[in-house]
């Protein structure tokens, strides 16, 4: 046994898709890390299969985008059935059309996304430490320590100002920290296979929600011919049962269904109960949680690993300024105060959305059989439902409007807290394609140019634009748009002053 020490900036406990995307965004701000990872390699396992538009903007800045785009699947369309007979086909192809570049959901197994992470690290001159095994943590006023035991068998010792733990739900970063993980797990056994089947009914790259009385069994398309992943509940399943395998309910799912299916091979099967959980804190001292180590939740909606790689993107570029002595260390604070409030307001509506679905309440269950399915008909009609549905489950919705880097403040339709709405000019160009600086931008919206702000040591990227959408601004000119490096508006309104006030007050001068 020996024992090295490593010096580096941060430390990056876990390589699932919230560490990768954690190292991912540190590169891009030029900052130096170490990932260490138990395993030896990226998972093998589908797992969390949706990524949806908020993390594909994410990886647009990356420049990984497109990529996973063409080895995932966009999903057209849901079709709802009951008791074996179609109830409604819903078009969600386009369900965010005007609201993002991404106007849908993705369909990528976590393998794939969690490969495109690592070959874009490894493109960029980082390794990730596999076979690492971390053991514990220590802190004081001007840094941190990480001991782990690497895949040699060695004992090791890494030194940096910070550390992030994205090591999952059972993660012994946040024991150490000695945060409560408080919440529920529901009873029910949930189940989860990636299998390839033949049928004249679930055969097109759509997605096949199947109700049951007490329940549901979805199909999602995945890549390749006949290849689906099917989820669903045993709401009769005690744990006194034996383990469930697929061969033990393959009949039972073919039974619920009620049309033509032969199941073909299995590539993959898990079974679990649903776990609810929040972290008390996401920051102690040094040492932050991120990901399932910080929240776990249903599954309803795909929403768990696109959450994980956001509070990566939140975290990120506060600890990147601090890094680089632009922003005072108090911005950090500002990671908890966002991403816990997301969290608690995210595990409210997917355990409603699960409970409706799940048919544990009588009431739900009623609406779930007869008014979802000609009510989930109309979603795509109306602009209005649209314009709901889509950020909520895209989460391009998320916006920090109480946080200390908002200034209470709006201009017609937009205020302060969200995230920089989507909008192409009359060029064609999309007001992202000026965004994907990793700074503060100061955007200009009028006919004469606006004034700079260049006294403050934070680096600011200004752009002055003649064009503005009626449909966002109304009537208004003449205004500024404070954005952060994530795109989130600081401050919207006509008065330039408030945009170097804010900047003062997080100045580390």
């Amino acid at each position: 046994m020996q024992n090295n020490t490593t010096k580096t900036q941060v430390i990056i406990i876990g390589a699932g898709p919230t560490g990768l995307s954690m190292a991912a965004q540190l590169l891009r701000y030029g900052i130096d890390f170490i990932i260490i990872e138990k395993n030896e390699q990226t998972t093998h396992l589908s797992k969390a299969l949706v990524v949806q538009a908020r993390t594909l903007e994410i990886f647009q800045e990356l420049g990984i985008a497109e990529k996973a785009i063409a080895i995932g699947q966009v999903t057209t369309a849901m079709n709802l059935f009951y008791k074996g007979k179609q109830k409604t086909a819903v078009d969600i192809q386009g369900l965010g059309e005007g609201m993002s570049q991404f106007p849908f959901a993705l369909s990528l197994e976590q393998s794939k996304t969690e490969k495109l992470l690592v070959d874009h690290l490894s493109e960029n001159g980082k390794k990730i430490q596999w076979g690492s095994a971390f053991s514990h943590f220590e802190q004081g006023e001007n840094g941190v320590s990480a001991f782990y035991t690497d895949d040699k068998g060695n004992e090791q010792k890494i030194e940096a100002q910070y550390l992030v733990g994205c090591d999952g739900a059972s993660s012994l970063v946040r024991h150490q920290l000695g945060f409560a993980f408080e919440g529920d797990t529901d009873p029910k056994l949930f189940y989860v296979a990636d299998v390839k089947l033949s049928s004249p009914v679930i055969n097109k790259n759509e997605l096949f929600m199947f109700m049951i009385k007490k329940g549901f069994i979805l199909f999602f398309p995945m890549e390749g011919k006949g290849h689906y992943r099917v989820i669903g509940i045993l709401p009769d399943h005690k744990d006194t049962d034996p383990p469930v395998t697929f061969i033990s309910i393959k009949n039972y799912i073919k039974q619920e269904v009620v049309c033509p299916l032969d199941f073909e091979e299995v590539l993959w099967f898990s079974s679990y109960k649903v776990h609810s959980r929040k972290a008390g804190s996401f920051q102690g001292e040094r040492c932050f949680i991120a990901g399932d180590a910080a929240h776990i939740h249903t599954p309803a909606g795909g929403q768990g690993m696109n959450t994980g790689i956001q509070d990566a993107y939140n975290l990120a570029w506060k600890m990147a300024f601090v890094l680089k002595g632009e922003v005072n260390p108090g911005v950090l604070e500002t990671y908890t105060s966002e991403r816990m409030g997301n969290a608690k307001h995210l595990l409210q509506t997917t355990d409603r959305i699960f409970d409706m679905m799940a048919g544990t309440n009588p009431v739900w269950n009623f609406i779930r059989l007869n008014l979802f399915p000609p009510l989930s008909g109309i979603i795509t009609k109306y602009d209005f439902i649209k314009k709901r549905i889509f950020p909520l489950l895209s989460q391009i919705g998320i916006a920090y409007p109480d946080s200390d880097l908002t200034l209470k403040s709006s201009i017609g339709k937009i205020k302060a807290g969200m995230r920089m709405p989507y909008f192409v000019f009359a060029d064609g160009k999309q007001i992202y394609d000026y965004l994907s600086k990793p700074a503060f931008k100061i955007l200009f919206f009028g006919d004469k140019n606006g004034s700079t702000i260049n006294d403050t040591s934070i680096k600011i990227a200004s752009h002055n634009f003649t064009e503005i959408p009626r449909t966002l601004f109304g009537n208004e000119t003449d205004f500024y748009i404070l954005l952060r490096p994530d795109n989130h508006i600081s401050y919207i309104g006509k008065d330039a002053c408030i945009c170097r006030q804010l900047l003062n007050r997080i100045n580390i001068g």
